[in-house]
C-alpha cells in the first residue's frame, strides 16, 4: 500500500512539471507571437519608405529576391496589405520580372498600373 501511495505522489509530480512544462510553451509561444507581429510592423513601415534606388540596392547586393519577399509577403499579407502593394509597386520600377513573379503567387496583390 506504501507503494501505491508513493507512485500516486510521484505521477502528481511528474503531472504538475507537465503542466508546468506546458504553461512555459503557451507562455513561449505568446511572446513568439507578440515578437512576429512587433517585427511585422517594422517591416511594414520599412517596406513603405523603400525607394527604387534602395530597392535597387538590396536587388544588387542580394538582400531581395523572390524568396524573401515571398517570406516577406506571407508573414506581412493580409493585415499589412497596403504596405506590401506599396512596395511591389517600387519593384516593379526596379525589377518588372520579379514583380511579376510575386504578384503571379500572390494573386491579390494585383498592382493597378
Amino acid at each position: 500500500m506504501e507503494g501505491c501511495g508513493k507512485r500516486a505522489v510521484d505521477n502528481s509530480k511528474e503531472s504538475e512539471q507537465e503542466e508546468s512544462g506546458r504553461t512555459d510553451v503557451n507562455e513561449e509561444d505568446f511572446h513568439l507571437k507578440i515578437l512576429k507581429d512587433i517585427c511585422c510592423e517594422l517591416l511594414s513601415n520599412m517596406l513603405q519608405e523603400l525607394t527604387k534606388e534602395n530597392t535597387l540596392e538590396g536587388l544588387h547586393q542580394g538582400h531581395l529576391n523572390e524568396q524573401t519577399c515571398c517570406c516577406a509577403f506571407q508573414n506581412l499579407l493580409p493585415l499589412y496589405f497596403a504596405s506590401v502593394e506599396s512596395f511591389l509597386e517600387v519593384l516593379r520600377e526596379a525589377d518588372q520580372t520579379l514583380a511579376d513573379n510575386l504578384e503571379k503567387r500572390f494573386p491579390s496583390l494585383k498592382v493597378h498600373t
